[in-house]
């Protein structure tokens, strides 16, 4: 039986693409396939009575040629776990993550999903306001800031599908290079970079 869930907490990714991310807009990413790293710093959450705060998890996903959320388009993903997570915490997360505990992660896995493989890694995840650092091992280093319009406010892009008001922030990506292995190995350091608070839950 799935298990109810919710998780909150401080998110960032980082992809490919040269400005904002065209997937919000259902247009072709560019470079026309799209590598990204989704950075989840979970602190507040529970899957059934197992609590998820203070634990992390990243998704790497690479795409095809095509828009990422068209109907056609597969992805591959690896699954990245806090290897802080216990037995019941890393299995939970992977129900979520991996969409078989329903939820927004159950219809991009029912939808896009090809492949999928899951590996444990050390996390240090770190928030200065609006400035990110994320190291994953030796697999994944993400730095990115906030980036603010011509009136000095942040910028925000909408709709998002990983947040409760569909919103996040605008932000550009100092460092981002992924090695897992040779699909999985990219730096796109420079380009675009979505960050904020993330709030998700399957009912």
């Amino acid at each position: 039986m799935t298990q109810k869930w919710t998780i909150s907490g401080d998110y960032v990714e980082a992809c490919n693409c040269d400005v904002m991310c065209q997937c919000i807009a259902m247009e072709p990413p560019d470079d026309g396939v799209c590598t990204a790293s989704l950075l989840f710093h979970v602190q507040d959450g529970y899957y059934g009575d197992i609590d998820l705060g203070g634990l992390n998890a990243a998704m790497l996903v690479r795409t095809e040629e095509d828009v990422m959320f068209a109907p056609d388009t597969g992805w591959d993903v690896v699954l990245l776990v806090d290897e802080a997570a216990d037995d019941d915490q890393r299995a939970a997360l992977e129900d979520i993550y991996l969409g078989r505990a329903g939820g927004i992660f159950g219809a991009a896995a029912d939808a896009h999903v090809e492949s999928a493989e899951v590996a444990t890694a050390p996390f240090t995840f770190s928030r200065d306001e609006t400035d990110f650092s994320v190291e994953i091992g030796d697999i994944v280093s993400v730095e990115a800031v906030g980036k603010h319009g011509f009136n000095g406010e942040l910028g925000t892009v909408s709709p998002h599908p990983l947040t409760a008001s569909h919103e996040m922030n605008t932000g550009q990506s100092t460092t981002a290079t992924v090695s897992y292995d040779e699909a999985f190995t990219w730096d796109v350091s420079g380009n675009n970079s979505f960050l904020g608070d993330f709030e998700l839950a399957n009912a």
